[in-house]
């Protein structure tokens, strides 16, 4: 199944959810951008199943940005743009970052998932065209698209938190901690699986090729507790995280690169895979990071050797002879959560929980797939939590952990700087509409 590109026509697209002030408009019903009346007021099954494919697109809104983002400001890759400095000069804290720039797309762009899920829900909530039954796995597929575009913008804004009620987008709540954030979007998961577990045994509505192994309620379920999995350990909730890690799709014996996929096609209507390199972006690899890697680790495959190093000069100098190698085609799925990254979450609780043996197990299972030996480090938890940091670095190398790893273990201040003079953000600042909103209804 091919997405369209469209998504609800809404008032402007949400305050500081995207970077601009609510406005509003006339809204007209067209085909590929209809309007939010006509579909919450008795909307038939057609509309909701309109809805529903524009949610999955939806879902992929601001990936390029957040991972090329995340990954900069972590240190694991550089943005090599040809057209725009502040890739590598802002975001490494050479310049203070500017809260109306291209790069508050990585908060700013999950506003339309998040929107488009209210609208689905309120759809369902208006509508006698589907049964209850089929209700819930709409709303179980909303919610945890919620929870996930909530998510990312979460760890794009840390410690300023984000707004959780933005249903009237021109009413929406103050930005609660980054610990109610993350209560709020447990919450929104949670929802979002109770309903799943009330939606039968299939969906009502199509789930694209990517979710082939996830488009049963019951399986998306799996996918939806694997994200409050992410959830728990970034609270470090340790007892949850072991319990949901068994409601998720994790299998010590399986493969690593299991998961749902976003999926793109370059043919219009539909949109290439973005993380690609082009003639003006070129993702690259820290040098120190890869010439680390231990011998014989087959992750090194996720980056190319160039011929002739590659440098950038424009505002600070760097060179790298590393290339990202994982996404070299317009039609290349995108992972959204795998199996490996569950083994090393199952390993991290374990570590956690000071049980060495299934700690040891679970980052054996990703050693032996690298063509590694098994760890024979320290068994403390910290020297534990360290290996398996450094597991997670070159397993999900371009995934968008890095930062988010080093923050929530209080250990930025030891991400190697690949030129000294560079910093590591905390955060991203908050966007501009968000500013001004807040300045304008205090």
């Amino acid at each position: 199944m091919k997405f369209i590109r469209y998504s609800l026509v809404t008032a402007a697209a949400l305050l500081g959810l995207n970077a601009c002030n609510p406005l509003k408009t006339d809204l007209v019903i067209d085909p590929n951008f209809p309007s939010v009346g006509s579909v919450t007021n008795n909307a038939t099954k057609g509309q909701l199943d309109a809805l529903a494919v524009g949610q999955f697109s939806l879902a992929r809104n601001g990936l390029s940005s957040y991972l090329q983002v995340v990954g900069t400001i972590g240190k694991e890759l550089f943005n090599f743009n040809t057209t725009e400095s502040r890739w590598m000069t802002e975001l490494n804290g050479l310049r203070p970052i500017d809260n109306s720039a291209f790069y508050n797309r990585a908060t700013t762009d999950f506003g339309l998932p998040i929107r488009q899920a209210n609208i689905v829900i309120a759809s369902l909530n208006a509508t006698n065209s589907v049964t209850d039954q089929q209700k819930n796995g709409y709303r179980g597929m909303a919610n945890t698209f919620k929870g996930l575009a909530y998510l990312y913008m979460l760890n794009a804004q840390g410690s300023n938190g984000v707004r959780l009620s933005v249903e009237d987008p021109f009413k929406p709540s103050k930005a609660a901690t980054y610990a109610e954030s993350l209560t709020g979007i447990a919450k929104i998961l949670d929802d979002g699986a109770s309903q799943l577990d009330q939606a039968g045994a299939s969906f009502a509505f199509p789930v694209p090729a990517g979710f082939s192994s996830f488009n049963t309620p019951a399986t998306f379920k799996q996918f939806n507790r694997a994200i409050a999995l992410r959830v728990a350990i970034y609270q470090a909730d340790w007892a949850k995280a072991a319990t949901l890690l068994s409601q998720t799709f994790y299998n010590a014996s399986g493969s690593l690169t299991a998961g749902p996929l976003y999926t793109f096609s370059p043919t219009p209507p539909d949109f290439a895979n973005p993380l690609i390199n082009t003639a003006t972006i070129r993702i690259v690899g820290i040098q120190k990071m890869w010439d680390e890697i231990e011998a014989g680790d087959k992750r090194i495959a996720k980056v190319r050797v160039l011929a002739d190093p590659a440098t950038y000069s424009s505002g600070v100098t760097y060179t790298t002879k590393y290339i990202q190698n994982m996404y070299t085609s317009g039609t290349d799925p995108v992972p959204i959560i795998r199996n490996e990254e569950l083994v090393l979450i199952a390993a991290e609780i374990a570590a956690q929980q000071n049980n060495v043996a299934e700690a040891t197990k679970n980052i054996n299972i990703v050693r032996t797939a690298a063509g590694l030996p098994a760890y024979s480090g320290a068994t403390t938890k910290d020297a534990l939590i360290n290996a398996i940091l450094k597991e997670r670095l070159y397993s999900l190398f371009y995934e968008g952990h890095r930062w988010v790893d080093m923050r929530r273990y209080n250990k930025l201040g030891e991400i190697v700087l690949p030129v000294s003079t560079m910093k590591v953000l905390e955060r991203l600042e908050k966007p501009v509409a968000e500013v001004n909103w807040d300045l304008q209804n205090p």
